[in-house]
């Protein structure tokens, strides 16, 4: 096929608006303009394609690397949808931010591909899909690395469709991404037809809680292993930036130290002064650049890392202005939320059904002793977004205990949050809680740190 008929058949493409296609030929006609690019997936209108239609063909025939990236087109579009959550990965895919992986393994009837990755100093997304005859969805459990990886790692999806691509996701917070490592992970499934399994007896909800019926191991369909290296060129991507300016919130003193700006994500990285009463446990920010475009904290995934000798969050995730073209960044602080030093632990009286402090936002609506052990209920204010415990609890002596699970339900109309905490086994009369947080604080005006 020749370079016309291949323009031919990408043009029958981008009927289906390919959302890669766009940033491709504007980087190629007008690289002047890229801090002027929208940071949204977007396909061409048709009759915008005449007017490049000279340029595109000269593209597609003098560069070859231009018409091989518009052949990886579909696969991109594939990662474009997977990462539509992400304004940060879903800037890396429109800026071809991406590494071409396609390693593929076939095990007992099971394959899977691992496609791209999108990968610099600090972080590692592999993307990979499963696919299988006669499965309804297939699970990928939690990959083990050699040599072992020291950082956060997410899991994928589980109980997807096969051929949906899904992603494994690593955060590194003191070493950087290695050049390569070797992944391991086993799959699970379910049949699209086959034996039904046995109902199982009907359960109170609390039951359930304190006393989880026991569910047998999924069976292990196919175990995958893949050695991955990462190209250089996107493993040295990342530039850290000294600020060292001072400021106050809510009367407790703090240390911008430094900002890390990367393809993948930004972090703002604090410390705090030793005589403050509180620990930091979340921002409420944004990051500005001079033409206002606005860059949210993130909100999905890793979100914050904190401090190993102490409940303090000390290096914050927001979306990555890498790709902006920003000559002059600045942090706009508008909220955070706290521990106080001491309040780490919730004291409450199960026998009243009381507690004399509870985090703000929290109310405790019952305690039930119930033979296998109490459950308290609490009703949340709406802001809360996750339980404001740990699922470790405490007695009189200092002991730990766990909890396994918790529930959580939300209202109709989604203002409160009801979270039930089981307490397995325990019959005494009073219980310690971890908490996260105690209170939250809302500023006037905004706390603003010139980054660059």
């Amino acid at each position: 096929m020749n370079r016309n008929a291949e323009y031919t058949a990408l043009l029958a493409e981008l009927e289906q608006t390919p959302p890669a296609l766009e940033y491709t030929v504007q980087r190629a006609l007008a690289r002047n303009q890229t801090s002027q690019r929208k940071r949204w997936l977007l396909g061409i209108p048709l009759g915008s394609l005449a007017v490049c239609f000279t340029a595109f063909v000269l593209l597609v025939n003098l560069f070859p690397p231009f018409a091989a990236a518009c052949g990886r087109i579909p696969l991109l579009r594939d990662l474009a949808q997977a990462v539509s959550w992400s304004p940060s990965l879903s800037a890396a895919v429109e800026n071809e931010y991406v590494q071409p992986i396609g390693l593929s393994r076939t095990e007992n009837g099971i394959t899977a591909t691992v496609q791209h990755v999108i990968v610099d100093q600090k972080q590692v997304n592999i993307f990979f899909t499963l696919e299988g005859e006669g499965y309804e969805s297939l699970s990928a459990e939690m990959p083990e690395f050699f040599p072992v990886q020291k950082c956060g790692i997410l899991g994928s999806d589980f109980r997807r469709a096969p051929g949906t691509l899904l992603r494994f996701s690593l955060d590194y917070v003191d070493g950087d991404v290695p050049d390569g490592f070797t992944m391991t992970f086993a799959v699970t499934g379910e049949r699209a037809e086959g034996e039904e399994t046995p109902a199982a007896p009907d359960r109170a909800y609390e039951d359930e809680l304190l006393s989880p019926a026991p569910e047998g191991e999924a069976e292990i369909l196919a175990e995958f292993t893949f050695d991955l290296t990462f190209d250089p060129q996107f493993t040295a991507k990342g530039e850290r930036i000294p600020v060292d300016r001072a400021f106050e919130l809510d009367g407790q003193t703090f240390t911008l130290t430094e900002a890390e700006v990367y393809p993948t994500h930004v972090r703002i990285n604090v410390v705090g002064d030793e005589a403050n009463t509180a620990w930091l446990k979340g921002l409420d920010f944004y990051l500005e650049n001079e033409n206002g475009e606005r860059f949210d904290a993130v909100s999905s995934g890793i979100t914050a890392s904190g401090d190993t000798d102490s409940p303090a969050m000390v290096s914050y995730r927001l979306e990555s202005s890498w790709f902006s073209g920003s000559d002059h960044l600045t942090v706009h602080i508008t909220g955070a939320r706290w521990l106080d030093k001491d309040r780490q632990r919730v004291y409450v009286d199960l026998a009243q059904g009381t507690a004399p402090w509870l985090p703000e936002g929290v109310e405790l609506t019952s305690a039930q002793l119930r033979p296998d052990g109490w459950l308290l209920d609490f009703r949340l204010d709406g802001a809360l977004m996750s339980s404001p415990f740990a699922m470790t609890f405490y007695d009189a002596e200092g002991t730990a205990w766990e909890m396994g699970q918790m529930g959580m339900t939300v209202s109709d109309d989604d203002q409160d949050g009801f979270l039930t905490l089981p307490l397995p086994g325990y019959r005494e009369d009073e219980v310690w809680l971890e908490a996260y947080y105690s209170h939250a604080s809302a500023l006037e005006t905004p706390v603003s740190i010139l980054i660059k």
